[in-house]
């Protein structure tokens, strides 16, 4: 695979590549085979360490996310650099919503809609750091199955 496609989400990583405000600390992006965006690969929430301390101090509910909670909390104290968090369909209408490249099975049999990516890699997204995790993504799931 020489070339993947990616999909900036957010606003804010525009306006912080051209100065307009502070580089983002969390992104979507998008993955993608084609310019055209006609084979996709999946999406990922890209958030930085700091963005994670920001959502246990301000923006999760202890109860109602506790898994996640959890989840960010363990990131937050080992020693690993990426760590993966996976949604799971919900439902049936989710079903057709899963990912189509290499990720693993909950114990349901089916393949995630959606992936977290916890990153200590850099403190903020730049052109840069999107190439490095895209990079890292295409490694990680873009295998043979």
């Amino acid at each position: 695979m020489e070339t993947i496609y990616v999909e900036v989400r957010h606003w804010n990583f525009w306006y912080g590549i051209y100065g307009f405000c502070n580089h983002s600390r969390n992104d979507e992006i998008t993955l993608y085979l084609d310019k055209d965006k006609n084979h996709f690969l999946g999406h990922f929430d890209l958030l930085t360490e700091p963005c994670l301390v920001h959502l246990l101090t301000n923006e999760l509910d202890r109860v109602e996310d506790r898994e996640f909670c959890e989840e960010i909390e363990a990131f937050l104290e080992n020693q690993h650099d990426v760590v993966y968090s996976y949604i799971y369909p919900r439902d049936e209408e989710d079903l057709a919503d899963q990912v189509n490249h290499f990720a693993p099975f909950n114990e349901k049999g089916h393949k995630p809609i959606y992936i977290n990516v916890m990153s200590k890699r850099s403190a903020y997204w730049d052109v840069t750091s999107i190439k490095d995790i895209t990079r890292r993504l295409t490694s990680d799931f873009c295998k043979k199955k």
